[in-house]
């Protein structure tokens, strides 16, 4: 009952999303990189640009099944980070994506903390355009996770 009534609002939310405009420095950086992840700041929230051919993106259109952790890397050439995505698509095949945030970049360690601030992000699936965009709910625990980790890289 409560998914028919929040279907719409579902909808309206990812039609929002997909009218969202790149910059021309982040439609430059996504022109460089064949498929990978790009956190980007955009209307006022983190997201997550995922940028994959249009055969991935369709198999991906069905999960539910995305996780993401974060692991604190201290090491003298790049202290850094970790976000690591795994996403499972309709036929159970495993997608893997990493970012690393750059702990001595003050722009990645603010957009860490926006994060933590936030009770949600958008992963936005792309190739040439944006196809597809998913919601994804940072939970209390999320939270936890973010601060220790940012709480971590800061010591």
């Amino acid at each position: 009952m409560l998914h028919r009534i929040l279907k719409p609002f579902q909808k309206a939310i990812r039609d929002k999303a997909k009218q969202t405009e790149f910059s021309s420095d982040l439609k430059m950086t996504l022109s460089f990189i064949e498929s990978g992840c790009l956190p980007a700041f955009l209307n006022d929230k983190m997201v997550f640009i995922f940028k994959l051919g249009l055969n991935d993106i369709e198999s991906l259109k069905q999960t539910d099944r995305i996780i993401f952790e974060f692991e604190c890397i201290k090491r003298l050439e790049f202290p850094s980070v970790r976000m690591n995505f795994e996403l499972e698509d309709k036929s159970n095949r495993i997608y893997r994506f990493d970012y690393f945030f750059n702990i001595e970049s003050d722009e990645d360690m603010e957009l860490l903390g926006k994060l933590e601030a936030q009770h949600y992000f958008d992963l936005i699936f792309f190739d040439s355009k944006i196809n597809y965009t998913k919601r994804i709910e940072i939970t209390k625990e999320d939270k936890e996770k973010i601060k220790a980790v940012l709480d971590e890289a800061k010591s």
